[in-house]
């Protein structure tokens, strides 16, 4: 496994962290301190591990010519498909709420929609780029 897929298996070890962020701010309002601290510390370690993992072993090569291709690619599919979710998300508010409604958004619902793309970013980046590395495993087998 080299680097590439290593931060692309942090990728999506980030974004389950990204999306228990919510549910820890409910606990957050609930929760004494106490075991809000005995929850939390060990939620840091955790998130901060892949990261020491990813650093320790130094590899030959840090990135090639399938690396740099493979990433280019999974950027452009990435941004292809958030791009147009979002289009289809605006188009479907627009047409179900009718244009005779005044459409109105708040402050947290702009920074909840930014939130939710961040993270569906990372997500589909990290799972586009083990899928291509995937494919590559395939088709090298075949030939």
């Amino acid at each position: 496994m080299n680097k590439t897929q290593k931060a692309a298996l942090y990728g999506l070890y980030l974004v389950v962290f990204m999306l228990l962020i919510p549910l820890v701010d409910l606990v957050d309002t609930k929760i004494d301190p106490i075991l809000r601290r005995v929850i939390g510390y060990p939620l840091v370690i955790l998130w901060i591990l892949p990261l020491w993992f990813l650093s320790k072993k130094k590899t030959e090569v840090d990135m090639d010519e399938r690396d740099k291709e493979i990433i280019k690619r999974a950027l452009l599919i990435s941004i292809s498909l958030i791009a147009i979710i979002s289009c289809l998300a605006f188009t479907v508010c627009l047409f179900t709420l009718g244009l005779e409604n005044a459409i109105t958004f708040t402050m947290d619902d702009i920074s909840a929609v930014i939130y939710a793309v961040l993270v569906a970013f990372i997500l589909v980046l990290s799972l586009t780029v083990l899928i291509h590395y995937r494919l590559g495993v395939k088709e090298n087998n075949h030939e």
